[in-house]
């Protein structure tokens, strides 16, 4: 929701509820009435924008309610039906405020995981404005996972650009909601590549987010590693790392991610919190060893977020997003320091805790 319309919306709440709070202030009883109608209207189009092709949908509801409310009376505004009342006032407001409620839950803003290929709602911690750079950096990590969870241990260089185009989403909207009383927030919508489509690199991706999500569910809901739902080892070891990488950081408090793609109307939450939690499924299959070894940067990885070590070995070192921006060429000497592991299944891999680059080669 832009802040404009966020802003007009707590306008028109705000005028409703003073004037059901003291209606004579607004003049007589018809005069109130034609005024909130024309609030409940405005609130409407506002949340769904389309209902400007359906322009009697607020006042064809109101009236079936009136007939529903008051039955066997002629069809009259309310002020009519309450007129010569007792308590006249009482019973127009108590009724307008029960249609209020009624039309609130009827019409509502669109769930954006529900109607969008896919969504990712980031919300700032409290007090910070929502940088550019933090959710344009969210959004390109989150490209280069999806294009990650599609590659095999051994893959290097680029993708291919089927799997290139199902990950180059479109941007649909994209929603800023500024410091107001709540944690500031910012909603990307995003669409399918446009172009002709790729059943199986989409099917490729979708698998990928799927299983990012699912880790981050469970995650969420802190169940045993026996019900980690991804069954594959190999599989649900990249899953995890990553869904690491996804975890907020530069002041984003939690992420939610949804959408038709993965089918999650109900978006799947991240905090940075979960990152012992994969680290649990990272373990599962080895335990960590220390690591602080000094060799040469063979390749820079960005989908992946991975260094390669070594000329001949090639090792995988794992890196958090904001410390593969520090590394800018191969072929210099880096120190690196963390925690190997050495899966059955797979290739051994490095999570790296620091990184310091030392002389260049040659």
């Amino acid at each position: 929701m832009t802040n404009l319309r966020s802003t007009a919306l707590t306008w028109v709440e705000d005028r409703i509820r003073a004037m059901l709070s003291a209606p004579r202030m607004w003049g007589s009883l018809e005069a109130v009435e034609m005024q909130a109608l024309q609030l409940f209207e405005l609130r409407a189009l506002m949340l769904r924008p389309e209902l400007i092709h359906d322009p009697r949908r607020v006042l064809d509801t109101y009236l079936a309610f009136l007939r529903q409310h008051f039955p066997g009376q002629p069809s009259l505004p309310l002020f009519g039906l309450v007129e010569g009342q007792e308590q006249s006032e009482s019973s127009f407001v108590q009724t307008l405020e029960q249609f209020n409620q009624l039309i609130s839950k009827s019409i509502r803003a669109k769930n954006p995981f529900e109607h969008s290929e896919l969504a990712i709602k980031l919300t700032f911690e409290a007090g910070r404005e929502p940088a550019t750079s933090a959710f344009t950096g969210y959004y390109e990590e989150f490209r280069r996972a999806a294009r990650a969870m599609t590659r095999t241990d051994k893959s290097t260089g680029r993708v291919t650009k089927e799997i290139e185009a199902a990950t180059d989403f479109s941007l649909v909207d994209a929603v800023v909601t500024q410091l107001n009383g709540v944690n500031a927030s910012v909603l990307l919508r995003l669409g399918m590549a446009r172009g002709q489509a790729n059943w199986e690199a989409e099917q490729r991706v979708r698998d990928g987010l799927s299983d990012i999500l699912a880790l981050s569910e469970w995650a969420g809901e802190g169940a045993g590693l026996a019900e980690v739902p991804v069954d594959d080892p190999e599989q649900r070891t990249k899953a995890a790392l990553q869904a690491r990488r996804l975890l907020p950081r530069r002041g984003i408090e939690s992420v939610e991610i949804g959408g038709k793609l993965v089918a999650r109307s109900k978006p799947i939450q991240l905090r940075a919190a979960f990152e012992a939690r994969f680290m649990e499924i990272v373990g599962a299959e080895t335990e960590a060893e220390d690591f602080d070894e000094r060799d040469q940067v063979h390749t820079i990885d960005l989908d992946r977020s991975v260094i390669l070590l070594g000329e001949r070995r090639r090792l995988p070192c794992f890196m958090r997003p904001e410390q593969l921006g520090d590394i800018t060429e191969v072929g210099v000497q880096a120190r690196v320091r963390g925690w190997q592991y050495r899966p059955l299944m797979t290739n051994a891999f490095v999570l790296v805790d620091s990184v310091e680059l030392e002389d260049r080669v040659g």
